[in-house]
């Protein structure tokens, strides 16, 4: 059988906790500290979570996921709400090494979404980490359902749907 194919993804918010990346996606992929530059990371307006918007001079924090095949990217584009959108950028991990990577990017027209506010992760997972966790896993039990997504090759499921057996 073939293999998936396989994508580096760059989370910046929530989704660089692994504890989310795991509840979204069912999954665990192997990871790396890394920055964005030209981006901006701000909170959105009554949300507990972050977006980031294009500005000349920021730089952006976070975790490069390697290994991100299709089945984990349905479920992050239907996690990602719709204001969000999917490009290809290129990241900087260990010295500056360039990494072409899947974000997740707020649009122009969407800007004003965005507050003054920084995101912080530190705060994120002491207020809100244990309760978002579980609302994942719920999105997650949903969305693979509604998706039907395929089995991994060899007849595992591509994902853990969140149920025990």
């Amino acid at each position: 059988m073939t293999q998936q194919p396989v994508s580096p993804f760059f989370a910046y918010g929530t989704l660089e906790l692994p504890e989310v990346m795991e509840a979204v996606t069912g999954r665990v992929f192997p990871a790396r500290d890394a920055h964005l530059p030209g981006f901006a990371r701000a909170l959105l307006r009554d949300r507990s979570y972050p977006g980031i918007v294009e500005r000349a001079g920021a730089r952006t924090t976070g975790v490069l996921y390697d290994a991100v095949d299709r089945v984990a990217f349905a479920l992050l584009d239907r996690f990602e709400d719709a204001f969000y959108e999917r490009r290809r950028l290129d990241v900087e991990v260990g010295d500056g090494e360039p990494v072409s990577a899947h974000v997740y990017v707020i649009p122009p027209e969407h800007a004003g979404l965005l507050t003054s506010n920084p995101w912080q992760r530190a705060r994120f997972a002491t207020e809100h980490l244990t309760t978002y966790v579980a609302h994942c896993r719920e999105f997650r039990q949903r969305a693979v359902r509604e998706l039907a997504l395929p089995p991994r090759p060899g007849g595992a499921a591509g994902y853990d749907d969140g149920t025990k057996s």
